[in-house]
């Protein structure tokens, strides 16, 4: 994943996973800015489960796919309580989170069904019959950014 100035590499899988979960996450990230965290951290944790079992460690996590047997959608449909509770997170970097995560089930449900919106709605931006990685999903966002910014400063509507 791409870093701004400014910022710090990430240097641990945790890291590249919560790095992958943000740029995943931007575009559709709700308003809230506690929310959004959540959003990150669950979506990382599940990412590091993912890294876990295909055996992927730091940037490798990016090769990820975020479909099928394997994929980030089906552990976040199937294992994300597990993945929560698995997760390497460290104080200051998502562990305050996943505590709140696990302290309230209607929270954890709802923070669940955003990142599996989200999931969902790169999933459905790739092309028919493909199983896009988290690194092609995240690129593809990154773009689509850049283009809504460029349309911005150019003062150009965009269709809803």
């Amino acid at each position: 994943m791409s870093e701004s100035p400014g910022t710090v590499a990430p240097q641990t899988t945790w890291e590249h996973c919560l790095s992958a979960a943000d740029e995943l996450t931007r575009e559709q990230a709700p308003p809230d800015t506690r929310q959004h965290k959540r959003v990150v951290v669950l979506l990382a944790a599940v990412l590091a489960a993912c890294a876990e079992g295909a055996g992927q460690v730091g940037a490798q996590i990016a090769d990820l796919p975020m479909n099928g047997p394997v994929g980030v959608l089906d552990r976040l449909e199937t294992a994300t309580r597990w993945s929560v509770h698995a997760c390497p997170a460290v104080p200051g970097l998502g562990a305050e989170q996943l505590e709140e995560l696990l302290a309230d089930c209607e929270v954890f449900r709802t923070v669940r069904d955003v990142a599996e919106g989200i999931v969902r709605q790169h999933l459905a931006a790739a092309p028919p019959g493909t199983v896009p990685t988290v690194r092609e999903c995240a690129t593809a966002a990154a773009a689509a950014r850049g283009l809504q910014h460029a349309a911005l400063a150019l003062g150009i509507e965009q269709e809803d």
